[in-house]
């Protein structure tokens, strides 16, 4: 590692180490025992006999820490890296994100440990974080990487791992904010029950463990793909299995929170461990993608790393068949039109989310899963058409020579589909001899 590397490394850790005290400075409400900012009580150093002082003051330390940690990172980002952009202006905007969470904890104190503050606060810690994960990573490869580089897919697969972690955080993040940790005594269960209704009371805490056992699925499947696709790169392996097992963990300690009644150490580890995971996803995403771009054809296990124009001398089987065919539909570009349809469908749906107790949840959720099989149905087909009117210039670029068309791992069947449009065009129907 370089100096560089290790002083980032350091201040994400540091950075870690904070987010833990904030959750203590919360989980004691000691967010206001130093009522003024900078100072506490109009001093530097609190009274030795007020412990809800010195702990908000430790956070606040600890905060100037990582601030001059930054900005060493700026003067080596300046000296070591200037010629590399990739580096230089991710380190730059740390500089102005800490300014801005000094700012949103100024106002967190101001307003009193206002939901909205508390929310922004978190959100902006972890942002830090992720962009803190990436520089590590970014910093232990070269400068410039030539060619073409490997496949991606993994890479899109943990990045949007990283991505629901971090929208999970700000769920949690909003039930301490509106003190519905504890509004139902019992878990995994919530009032007896999987599916209780959602009110003004109750919606974030339901929610939340909603998301989280989303978002769990997504990080399970992350590791096992990890675990079938990446045996070359066991340092992907490792980080994709450690943040499934922290999940797990995660997830127990959850339950814990609720039935000790929010015990301060459930409270800490809890989000401590949250800002860990996100920060390894974040991390293996950023690893996923320089690693495929610096070895051009790892062994991935999967098809779409090998030559395109080797790709038809192999011997194929039947799952190869089938991954080229769900190639053709272009499934990243349906899960885009399938993420913005639900919340649409929510928007659309005048009972929600004001008044939820009157919607029937069978009848939405019916409607919900045929609009997206219909939908995806639809885009497939579509894309897959697309796929086979570009396929000559699609083996002109990079990018697309990889697709089943142009890599020969689904043949066009070109004089099929002209037969078929000369017989739609005829007066007779199709087949029809004259």
């Amino acid at each position: 590692m370089n100096r560089f590397q290790k002083l980032a490394a350091l201040t994400l850790a540091t950075s870690l180490v904070l987010v833990a005290i904030g959750v203590i400075v919360r989980a004691t409400d000691s967010g206001l025992g130093c009522p003024d900012w900078p100072l506490c009580h109009g001093q530097l150093v609190p009274s030795l006999g007020d412990p809800k002082a010195w702990i908000e003051w430790i956070h606040r330390t600890v905060a100037v820490v990582i601030g001059f940690e930054i900005l060493g990172l700026t003067v080596l980002a300046v000296i070591d890296h200037r010629d590399r952009r990739s580096i230089l202006w991710p380190t730059v905007a740390t500089v102005v994100l800490v300014g801005f969470q000094a700012w949103l904890g100024r106002e967190t104190v101001r307003l009193g440990n206002s939901g909205v503050s508390v929310t922004a606060h978190l959100a902006a810690a972890m942002t830090l974080v992720g962009l803190l994960a990436y520089l590590t990573v970014r910093a232990g490869y070269p400068t410039r990487i030539g060619g073409r580089g490997a496949s991606q897919r993994f890479t899109l697969l943990a990045a949007f791992g990283a991505a629901v972690t971090f929208v999970l955080l700000i769920f949690g993040s909003n039930v301490t904010a509106t003190n519905s940790a504890l509004v139902f005594p019992d878990w995994p269960l919530m009032g007896g029950t999987l599916l209780p209704s959602l009110t003004d009371v109750t919606a974030a805490h339901i929610l939340h463990r909603w998301v989280a056992g989303i978002v769990g699925l997504i990080v399970a499947v992350v590791a096992v793909v990890a675990w079938r696709t990446q045996r070359g790169h066991p340092t992907l392996v490792r980080v994709a299995v450690g943040a499934a097992i922290l999940y797990a963990v995660q997830v127990v300690i959850g339950g814990a929170q609720v039935l000790t009644r929010l015990a301060e150490w459930t409270q800490t580890l809890h989000l401590a461990l949250g800002a860990t995971i996100w920060a390894m996803l974040a991390g293996l995403a950023v690893t996923s993608y320089y690693t495929a771009r610096v070895g051009a054809g790892a062994a991935t296990g999967g098809a779409t790393d090998r030559d395109p124009d080797a790709a038809s001398t192999g011997t194929r089987t039947t799952s190869d068949s089938v991954r080229a065919y769900i190639a053709l539909t272009k499934p990243r570009i349906i899960e885009l039109l399938l993420v913005t349809t639900v919340p649409a469908m929510v928007l659309a749906t005048r009972d929600l989310p004001a008044s939820v107790a009157g919607v029937d949840w069978a009848d939405w959720g019916a409607l919900v899963f045929w609009t997206m099989l219909a939908g995806t149905l639809a885009a497939g087909s579509a894309n897959a058409i697309n796929c086979y009117l570009d396929r000559d210039i699609d083996q002109l670029m990079v990018r697309t020579r990889r697709r089943p068309l142009p890599a020969h791992e689904v043949e066009p069947f070109t004089e099929l589909f002209w037969r078929r449009i000369q017989d739609w065009r005829r007066d007779e129907p199709p087949g029809h001899s004259a």
